[in-house]
């Protein structure tokens, strides 16, 4: 893989320094393509002729130099993943028509929006894009402009703290205060029910081959008696998307991590007498535990990604080597997303969000239980 880029003047001043190499590839870390911080030390610098770029004289008058992608995947943690590691897993895209394509394969008994998606739909019933002026009071004495400050707390659905953790994400621009409105949607749908638990900030090992590194995302839904992993949710608040647009590398990094550690639960630590192995789950429950579903949340708008981690990404990371075949990751809404403050919009978020709620269950009863032993080992591996 190659970048190209005309030498900016700064390099060329900064090339007569003893480490030419170090500030060219500091330039490079201002391309588009590269996440701010970027490891660039696996990439190697070469001029127009294909020659390595070593020093100073190796750069002069030449028209642009070539940063060139390493040929194996280079080990980072999941924070660090950008455009070019989908590239190299050969994931490619595909934004489905309707929920239920997305959902295909899903062991759902209707496609319906539950009970406490109703409930909550009722009492959100007229939020939109003024909800952020409501909790400002009108003035004593006019009329039609607003809600008194007595009217503002005797509201239903100003009280709720899905809107007041909205409300307070706009004001003060913090990501905590953005968390705690996917926290609450999360809560209110259910996420939290029978053994399910919103799991924040949890630390996943993202492997590969004998090389560990981590992957964080903002929440998981786990189920806490099996240790299944089932739905990764990556968020970013309004003033975090103007300084990155895409969070999907970072969302792909943490649901292939989430599959490595379903794969491990899987397998387990029996072995049969020959030392081989052994599945503790049926064909079906493996193939639901390598399909992982994840949420990324731009400002109040959704969007709503499902993938089969299956051998070919499985075997690319425990080998450090490009994938051979496409792994589709398909999506809903990919383009535009669903805006959470938008009333059909919001129906459709909460109908998918009822869904997912109803596989996690299922994934969590379907999946084998957790031995002590393996809860103990897990919490060593993770910790």
């Amino acid at each position: 893989m190659y970048f190209q880029e005309q030498i900016h003047e700064a390099l060329i001043t900064f090339a007569s320094t003893q480490r030419p190499l170090e500030k060219a590839k500091e330039e490079f870390r201002l391309l588009p393509w590269f996440k701010r911080g970027t490891n660039l030390d696996a990439y190697e610098l070469v001029n127009s002729q294909n020659v390595s770029v070593t020093d100073f004289d190796s750069i002069k008058g030449q028209p642009f130099l070539i940063l060139r992608g390493p040929e194996r995947i280079i080990p980072l943690s999941g924070n660090e993943w950008t455009k070019i590691q989908l590239d190299q897993l050969k994931v490619v895209f595909e934004d489905l028509p309707d929920v239920g394509s997305f959902f295909n394969g899903a062991d759902l008994r209707r496609l319906e929006t539950s009970q406490r998606g109703s409930e909550l739909l009722s009492v959100l019933s007229e939020m939109d894009d003024t909800l952020f002026r409501k909790y400002t009071p009108a003035e004593e004495g006019v009329n039609g402009r607003g809600f008194s400050a007595n009217e503002i707390r005797a509201n239903k659905m100003l009280q709720h703290p899905i809107c007041k953790a909205l409300s307070a994400a706009r004001r003060y621009a913090t990501h905590e205060f953005f968390d705690d409105f996917v926290k609450h949607l999360l809560h209110e749908m259910g996420f939290n029910a029978g053994m399910l638990y919103v799991a924040p900030q949890m630390r996943n090992k993202l492997t590969f081959g004998a090389v560990e590194k981590m992957a964080i995302a903002d929440f998981t839904i786990i189920d806490l008696l099996t240790n299944a992993k089932i739905v990764v949710i990556e968020d970013k608040y309004w003033e975090k998307i103007q300084m990155i647009t895409d969070s999907t590398p970072q969302l792909l990094a943490n649901i292939i991590a989430v599959a490595q550690r379903n794969n491990e639960a899987l397998v387990g630590v029996k072995r049969d007498s020959m030392g081989i192995s052994k599945s503790r789950a049926s064909a079906s429950c493996q193939a639901n535990l390598r399909t992982v579903y994840g949420i990324r949340v731009s400002g109040s708008v959704f969007r709503f990604y499902r993938i089969h981690v299956g051998d070919a990404i499985l075997g690319a990371l425990e080998n450090q080597t490009f994938a051979t075949t496409d792994t589709t990751m398909f999506c809903y809404k990919l383009e535009k997303g669903l805006d959470f403050m938008v009333k059909k919009e919001r129906e459709k978020i909460i109908l998918i969000l009822s869904l997912l709620q109803e596989v996690a269950l299922f994934t969590g009863e379907l999946s084998p239980p957790q031995s002590s032993e393996d809860g103990l080992q897990n919490a060593k591996r993770e910790g």
